[in-house]
């Protein structure tokens, strides 16, 4: 369970307020944990997307979204861990939505993607977003391995090992795969 060492009763005794508040409100611990996520991932999306939406062209945009995405993981690696370094051994309902909350966010990056390839096939876009995503979140946990690694490196290496991709995103006869 993602919320395993904290009950109900420390979130009632921190927010000064009763059980059946806290069910009514969020139906179950789950509930409380995916409106947590909700909040946060929220917030980062929205410093990615705010890195990354006004860059002249796609490899700056990967670039400030990464700086963007990378330092938050420098700044509260426990936190970015929560978001990005997925939830293991959760499943059912749960696992849908966080998986529905990753969606949305990969859906973003596509329709940045869409800015600087617009002759891409919506399932080649989809497939470039979903691999920034994975490679992001698959650095970022190389990384918090490696601290010592300044983020300006990891950012580099992640553009360096995306820019494939992006070439056959924008390149128009690969953009369209089949």
């Amino acid at each position: 369970m993602p919320l395993a060492g904290f009950s109900i009763e420390d979130l009632c005794r921190v927010a000064n307020v009763s059980r059946p508040i806290v069910y009514d409100h969020f139906g179950s611990k789950d509930g409380i944990f995916l409106a947590c996520l909700r909040r946060i991932r929220d917030e980062y999306d929205q410093l990615l997307i705010a890195a990354a939406v006004n860059a002249p062209d796609m490899t700056s945009a990967i670039t400030q979204g990464a700086d963007a995405y990378f330092a938050i993981a420098e700044r509260d690696p426990q936190r970015w861990s929560l978001v990005y370094g997925g939830a293991t051994g959760v499943t059912g309902p749960l696992a849908e939505q966080l998986f529905e909350l990753r969606v949305a966010t990969i859906d973003r990056i596509a329709d940045i993607a869409r800015r600087f390839a617009p002759g891409a096939k919506p399932q080649a876009l989809d497939a470039f977003a979903h691999f920034i995503s994975g490679a992001g979140e698959q650095l970022g946990r190389w990384w918090l391995h490696h601290p010592t690694v300044p983020r300006r490196r990891v950012v580099a290496h992640f553009v360096t090992f995306t820019s494939g991709a992006l070439a056959t995103l924008s390149a128009p006869e690969r953009g369209s795969v089949r």
